[in-house]
């Protein structure tokens, strides 16, 4: 079987450029340099509807319970800006250029500590890239942060989409395809 033109055009080819609040004029940036890409996950729990007579799966009789959308991205940039991104309850002060843990990050996760989004574009043969956005982003696996003798610190980030649950009009996560990546 021969390809066409357009399977070899849309084959994905490089490496994944993630940015954080992409599209937002007053926080989009670059999240720095990144190690081995970006890796997207999407999944859902489908459960099956159980009846008498049921030969197994059966097309009509299954319900989505569950989406989750997450991004996972090793990052080399050990700022501390950086560092909140995976300790998101944690508190940053930029002018005592500190990043604590107390008591009060207990609790509740503020809104505060979601990011608008997370973008991660993927270049392919025809020169154009995948965008994949994910909403109300948030890291959730903590921070592991080892220093190492002939080694560059590595911290990962797995990102996960939120539903927004004052708004169920918007969107988990979204990809699509787009000629260039856009610099606001």
């Amino acid at each position: 079987m021969a390809l066409t033109k357009q399977d070899i055009e849309n084959i994905q080819i490089d490496y994944g450029i993630v940015y954080v609040n992409y599209g937002e004029t007053d926080d989009q940036k670059l999240l720095g340099p990144t190690r081995g890409g970006g890796e997207f996950v999407a999944t859902a729990t489908i459960r099956d509807i159980e009846y008498d007579g049921s030969k197994g799966k059966t097309k009509g009789m299954q319900v989505v319970d569950d989406i989750t959308a997450q991004l996972n991205v090793t990052s080399l940039n050990a700022s501390l800006e950086s560092l909140k991104l995976a300790l998101p309850y944690a508190k940053y002060d930029q002018l005592t250029e500190t990043l604590t843990v107390d008591k009060d990050c207990l609790g509740i996760i503020p809104d505060e500590a979601y990011l608008k989004n997370i973008t991660m574009f993927a270049k392919t043969v025809k020169g154009e890239y995948k965008k994949i956005t994910l909403y109300n982003a948030m890291s959730e696996n903590g921070l592991t942060f080892a220093a190492a003798p002939k080694a560059e610190g590595t911290i990962a980030l797995n990102v996960y989409a939120h539903w927004d649950a004052t708004d169920d009009t918007k969107n988990l996560f979204e990809i699509e395809d787009v000629e260039r990546i856009q610099f606001e």
